[in-house]
């Protein structure tokens, strides 16, 4: 029964070589309604119901090992699932290894590498029956970018919050410099109260000489 709120449609489609569509009706007794394409490949369709494309792609993999029984073997290397509503889309959060980003078809493909410029690429890897490979891959690493929770106070993408401090060099009289100290609160409220705690708001810092003092100086100290 369809779920109320299952009412987008999308299409299946496997191609299936001429030996495998024979010997699935053989194995399994399952007879899928299919045309005899180019190549002797039958190409079979299936409609599936979702209120996203992740939720189809879900619904599609279960069928194909429901009922083809591993047969056809991989999915990834028959089955595709096409992107009616224009759902698959490239921008910076763009996770190749999402759901809704596998088992593209060739359009949506070549539309997204289109999208990316550059930073994804066909996934060709072969991989296996329980780790399937991706449509797409990365080959241009994300730039990560701080984000400013509050004045000077940054997050990594990692979780790590920096606050910045401008520093003079010790033993000098010159610009200041601006440096990122590590905080280990993990929460704007606790590193606002770390910040305070430490001094690190209270105005300009000294920085420490990074200079080495030899042996000899030792001595003659």
């Amino acid at each position: 029964m369809m779920k109320v709120n299952d009412f987008q449609k999308y299409e299946v489609t496997l191609s299936i070589s001429y030996e495998d569509y024979f010997r699935l009706i053989y194995d399994t007794k399952y007879l899928i309604e299919a045309r005899l394409g180019p190549d002797r490949t039958f190409i079979a369709r299936k409609s599936v119901y979702g209120n996203s494309r992740k939720k189809a792609v879900q619904k599609a993999v279960q069928w194909f090992w429901k009922d083809f029984k591993g047969v056809l073997g991989p999915a990834h290397k028959v089955m595709t699932v096409n992107d009616p509503f224009d759902e698959v889309n490239y921008h910076d959060g763009f996770a190749c290894n999402d759901l809704a980003n596998k088992y593209l078809e060739e359009g949506t493909i070549v539309r997204v590498l289109e999208e990316a410029k550059g930073d994804l690429a066909r996934d060709e890897s072969e991989g296996s029956e329980n780790h399937p490979p991706n449509s797409l891959k990365r080959i241009r690493r994300r730039r990560k970018e701080d984000v400013e929770i509050a004045p000077r106070l940054f997050q990594t993408s990692g979780g790590s919050i920096y606050y910045k401090v401008s520093a003079v060099p010790a033993g000098k009289s010159g610009r200041a410099k601006t440096k990122s100290v590590k905080l280990s609160s993990k929460s704007l409220e606790k590193a606002l109260r770390e910040v305070s705690r430490r001094g690190l708001d209270k105005g300009l810092h000294v920085a420490k000489s990074s200079k080495r003092i030899s042996p000899l100086s030792k001595q003659a100290a």
